[in-house]
């Protein structure tokens, strides 16, 4: 089977809030210098410079991260890194809610249990990404449900 790679779904207000928060960081120095702030339009160049890894990482994710499905291993790319994992360790996948940290830009998630961990993703054709993955290993456990 082909590899196929799989977008994140990304809900509205996170990226509103991440693409203000990065905008934001940006433009206070800028703020700042046009209020009278700092005298120095140096000191202001300096500080927007400063910042804009800051905001950058706090994008990144948005275009970074993505789930591929080979024939032996998921891989989970979020834009940090890439963690892989086995197929055939994939015991159960489930719906959920959590928030908690994951490689996701939604909080309309995937639980995908192997071994004896847990890894939460967000694709963005959840069904396709079921079909598929069962379609490698007939053995994992889908409640499409959910918990």
């Amino acid at each position: 089977m082909p590899d196929i790679t799989f977008v994140s779904k990304v809900d509205f207000w996170l990226a509103l809030l991440l693409w203000g928060l990065g905008l934001f960081t940006v433009s206070v120095p800028l703020w700042q210098w046009q209020r009278g702030a700092h005298k120095s339009l140096i000191q202001t160049i300096l500080m927007t410079v400063i910042l804009i890894p800051f905001a950058a990482l706090m994008l990144i994710p948005f275009f970074g991260t993505q789930y591929i499905l080979t024939n032996e291993q998921l891989q989970v790319d979020s834009g940090f890194s890439v963690q892989k994992i086995e197929i055939t360790d994939i015991i159960y996948i489930t719906p959920t809610r959590s928030m908690s940290s994951a490689p996701a830009l939604s909080l309309d998630r995937i639980k995908i249990v192997y071994k004896n961990e847990e890894i939460l993703i967000s694709p963005k054709d959840k069904l396709r990404f079921y079909r598929e993955i069962q379609a490698r290993n007939p053995s994992i456990a889908i409640d499409e449900a959910g918990e």
